[in-house]
């Protein structure tokens, strides 16, 4: 099977792993940062400002968050929710409350340290309609739980949690709240500052389109996390332990300054351009949802209500991991099938433990993709 041609690209689904094709500016920026010495961020004499500083002022600018200083760099949204989970301490972990619609990248840090503390973590199902369920979280809310961990948006089915009530209700039961931001950036607006947050999480290769390697983690005033590692800052070098002060507590080691400066290629060309963007991704996915409904036998798992553009269907007769496999090699339809890090959401979906297969759309998706799926998926369903 391995000696069969692969057909070329047809169409790709795959954004809600990686966003492609990158936001225009963004490949240029980290080519100049690999070629510029200038770029070498904290570590040359008499440069005129460091370049990670000017991104992070980008970062803070877009998120409208008033010090900069809040924002903090990381290798991945991974790495990001790790900083923020494991640098609180060991009294949040006493009672935790999260969902069924996370990924492993909250569930396991979280998992990890309630475990070592010795606490609680209880988890909030979907209700019969698909959706989080608002009443059992109220509900969990009179436990008083010390930390609640929400997801944003579903990487499974692309559902919107209504994080405002959500937040504010955790917030007022007297919990640190921490939102998981990986698949809602870019294509919603996010305002830490003026939610009940104290910390949020994404990375910059899906929603916004720019480069891997590289994560953002806001951290509100109200909170002090530990450093999970330390090491060179690049200032304060007579110092014996992590310097205290944001974001360098959080920060060591030499940034992936080309990763850095991609990303802020791709928050500048989002801001200009976030309205149009959303509402084409908006479109192109409303066309493929109801395409998908009209062919027989298909069984889609996103339910109803506010979403983004994250599909996740099964079809009679195939494997979700063969079918993808048919539709990358067969057809050029590129997507993402199995648990997609989120096995607790297929479990609650029933798509467990197959998983299903996921088309993700972008603003840069254009109709004949969303065409070329759609015939792959009728010829396959047939």
């Amino acid at each position: 099977m391995s000696d069969l041609a692969i057909v070329e690209p047809a169409a790709y689904l795959n954004n809600a792993a990686e966003g492609w094709p990158r936001a225009p500016g963004v490949s240029q920026a980290v080519r100049q940062a690999l070629e510029d010495w200038r770029h070498a961020a904290g570590r040359s004499a008499g440069e005129e400002e460091d370049p990670i500083e000017q991104v992070r002022r980008t970062l803070a600018d877009w998120l409208g968050v008033s010090d900069p200083a809040r924002i903090v760099f990381a290798g991945s949204a991974t790495l990001a929710l790790n900083l923020a989970i494991l640098g609180l301490p060991p009294e949040r972990f006493r009672r935790v409350l999260t969902t069924v619609t996370e990924h492993n990248s909250v569930l396991r840090p979280l998992l990890d340290a309630v475990t070592r503390c010795q606490g609680q973590i209880q988890l909030v199902d979907l209700d019969p309609s698909g959706v989080l369920d608002r009443e059992a979280f109220e509900r969990a809310l009179e436990q008083k739980p010390t930390l609640v961990a929400l997801n944003h948006v579903s990487n499974v089915t692309g559902q919107i949690n209504p994080i405002e009530p959500l937040l504010e209700a955790a917030r007022s039961a007297g919990a640190v709240t921490l939102l998981d931001a990986s698949q809602s950036v870019g294509y919603l607006s996010l305002r830490p500052e003026q939610w009940p947050l104290d910390l949020m999480a994404f990375g910059g290769q899906k929603g916004l389109h720019g480069p891997p390697g590289v994560g953002v983690l806001y951290v509100s005033p109200r909170i002090e996390l530990q450093p999970l590692y330390s090491g060179g800052s690049g200032v304060h070098s007579e110092l014996l332990r992590q310097p205290p002060q944001m974001p360098l507590r959080l920060e060591a080691g030499t940034a992936n300054t080309p990763a850095l400066l991609g990303l802020q290629a791709a928050v500048r060309w989002q801001a200009g351009q976030a309205e149009s963007f959303r509402a084409r991704a908006a479109e192109t996915a409303e066309r493929l949802r109801q395409g998908l409904e009209q062919i027989p036998g298909v069984r889609i798992f996103s339910p109803p209500g506010p979403r983004v553009g994250v599909i996740s269907f099964c079809l009679p007769g195939w494997e979700s991991a063969e079918a993808a496999w048919v539709l990358r090699r067969s057809f050029g339809v590129v997507c993402r099938a199995g648990l997609h890090c989120a096995p607790l959401m297929h479990k609650a979906l029933g798509s467990f433990p197959g998983g299903t297969i996921r088309f993700s759309i972008s603003g840069f998706t254009r109709p004949e993709e969303v065409e070329a799926a759609l015939d792959a998926v009728r010829r396959m369903a047939r």
